[in-house]
């Protein structure tokens, strides 16, 4: 979308998307590493429940010696991403400002 004049809606779909995925991203390494329940991690995790909730045991999460891997999670990036993109180019394809 760099250098293309866009409008409003667009540019607000794109902020949300990224929102979406780095709150999903987040929320991944966070478990990964397991993150002790900080502040923090706790408010990444409010607001990451209501994304993920669609997802949750989707798959079971895979577990390297101490870290846990949330396939879901990562499948729940995966949708929102293919999702977000679409959207993205059916405004485009439309000429929706």
């Amino acid at each position: 979308m760099k250098g293309r004049n866009t409008g409003m809606f667009p540019k607000l779909i794109s902020i949300l998307l990224t929102f979406v995925q780095v709150i999903i991203a987040l929320y991944i390494l966070l478990q990964f590493f397991g993150a002790n329940p900080t502040p923090f991690v706790n408010f990444l995790n409010s607001l990451s429940e209501p994304i993920l909730k669609p997802f949750q045991g989707i798959f079971h999460p895979i577990v390297f010696n101490e870290h846990s891997l949330d396939l879901s999670a990562v499948f729940a990036l995966i949708v929102y991403s293919i999702i977000g993109f679409g959207i993205q180019k059916i405004l485009a394809i439309l000429k929706i400002k």
